[in-house]
């Protein structure tokens, strides 16, 4: 009787732990619903009250509108190279904005897939407006200007700055210069003939 008794309470003991563990399996599911659902809530009311801005004009995209073009019709402007401590390492006036070394008129990535047989095309990076494609980069290529106005290249790795502008007071001892222009650069585009 003992035997049957022990039985008995070690079956209702097991069944009762099987509906705990599968109860408390769905108490987690529904959890993690509720969970979700208050948070899809919170976010809808956010939503609701606090709607994301619509702007009619952006300054911010008509300053890159506008360096976009300075960079591509060209400005004469001013470069400053400087140190990682700021210490100025040399300067020039400019045919158009610093370029980065890495830029680059052909794209190297090509187009994969997307030949007909349900393969999928990866998508390549965009160019620029400009027509070049971009990189990472720290060194810089300027189209420096000596005193007649004549374009020669500057190769930097370090710091350049950029001014669509003529500074002054720059220090004369500072300014980049070449004893002999070896290339012909081209200079065209209208806004530096102005």
């Amino acid at each position: 009787m003992k035997r049957k008794i022990g039985f008995a309470v070690t079956a209702l003991a097991l069944v009762a732990m099987t509906s705990a563990c599968t109860g408390g399996k769905d108490s987690g599911q529904n959890a993690r619903e509720r969970e979700q659902e208050a948070i899809d809530n919170g976010f809808d009311r956010l939503v609701d009250s606090q709607q994301v801005p619509s702007f009619d004009y952006s300054q911010e995209r008509q300053t890159l509108i506008d360096v976009m073009s300075v960079r591509a019709e060209g400005t004469h402007g001013t470069a400053v190279a400087t140190a990682m401590s700021g210490e100025l390492l040399w300067w020039c006036p400019t045919a158009g904005a610093p370029v980065p070394s890495t830029y680059q008129l052909t794209n190297p990535d090509q187009i994969i897939g997307g030949d007909g047989n349900d393969t999928e095309e990866q998508v390549i990076p965009l160019g620029e407006p400009s027509g070049i494609y971009t990189g990472d980069s720290a060194a810089t290529w300027t189209l420096c200007l000596d005193d007649a106005g004549t374009p020669f290249a500057r190769y930097e790795e370090a710091n350049v700055g950029w001014v669509s502008g003529v500074v002054d007071g720059l220090p004369a001892e500072r300014r980049s210069h070449v004893d002999e222009i070896t290339f012909e650069f081209t200079v065209d585009g209208g806004a530096l003939d102005e």
